[in-house]
């Protein structure tokens, strides 16, 4: 396994002591990583231990940011024009589900 997602999730953990305050450099580096994460979550394979981490990384990331007050989407979009941004009425958030999962 490469050290990638390990220093990705380490740094990660760090950001759960920062404040909430907009656009600074370190929700500046979130957005960028999750990013990555995303891609390297929906692009490796399944039975892959760095899919799964990069997932799990993500999904953390996504969490981080949502305290931040950001989310991804707003009501009735499509997936693919979905964005992070600064919530707003109508937005998605991480603890607010698209959907349910059928298990």
């Amino acid at each position: 396994m490469s050290s990638g997602p390990k220093i990705i999730l380490a740094a990660l953990a760090l950001g759960l002591a920062l404040p909430a305050s907009g656009q600074d450099a370190e929700t500046i580096r979130l957005l960028q990583d999750m990013e990555v994460l995303d891609a390297n979550c929906r692009g490796g394979p399944g039975d892959s231990t760095d899919t799964w981490m990069a997932c799990g990384a993500r999904d953390y990331a996504s969490w981080l940011l949502s305290r931040r007050g950001y989310c991804y989407g707003k009501d009735g979009q499509i997936e693919a024009d979905m964005e992070w941004h600064v919530c707003e009425a109508g937005s998605l958030d991480a603890s607010k589900p698209e959907f349910a999962l059928p298990y």
